[in-house]
């Protein structure tokens, strides 16, 4: 195999991009009828969560707004005083369909990247269900595996960060 100096190969990776390709990826065919419709279904899904958010006052003590759709408090919160990893999420979508960053972040920072993300989502799959037009991530540079790792650090971050929180403010 014949050497290839640094300058070769730099140049070579510039014009040509990641070896394995973009992340995210535009299909360059249409999407058939039943993939739109899985778009459509689930563009209405994520946009529904953010219209249930809407319809949420956020708790001022930045929990237990989900309490509002009948579910029972948080038995970790009842029992130790502490929050739970998924406690501010409710308030944190509820803040976050209402432009209110600052106060989602400070009710539970992961429950705000959440809402963005599925906002995001719902954009996206819309767009691909009305246009056709698909995009996909490229798993051969994503690793499910890492990917998986960095939402489970993000949970704990936030967690981390709501107990804190719940402890300064006692």
């Amino acid at each position: 195999m014949p050497h290839m100096d640094q300058s070769t190969s730099s140049e070579h990776q510039a014009t040509r991009g990641h070896p394995l390709g973009p992340v995210m990826m535009r299909l360059e065919h249409k999407a058939t009828s039943y993939t739109r419709l899985w778009a459509l279904v689930l563009g209405l899904i994520c946009f529904g969560l953010l219209a249930v958010a809407w319809t949420l006052s956020p708790d001022a003590r930045g929990l237990g707004t989900h309490r509002q759709l009948g579910l029972a408090p948080c038995s970790l919160v009842m029992m130790t005083g502490y929050p739970c990893p998924t406690c501010g999420m409710t308030t944190a979508f509820s803040h976050a369909v209402r432009g209110e960053v600052i106060l989602a972040f400070y009710a539970q920072p992961t429950g705000l990247l959440a809402a963005l993300m599925v906002f995001v989502v719902g954009v996206v799959a819309m767009t691909a269900a009305l246009t056709g037009r698909m995009w996909r991530i490229n798993w051969f540079r994503v690793s499910p595996f890492q990917l998986g790792l960095v939402c489970v650090a993000l949970v704990l971050a936030g967690w981390g960060y709501k107990v804190v929180a719940m402890v300064l403010l006692r």
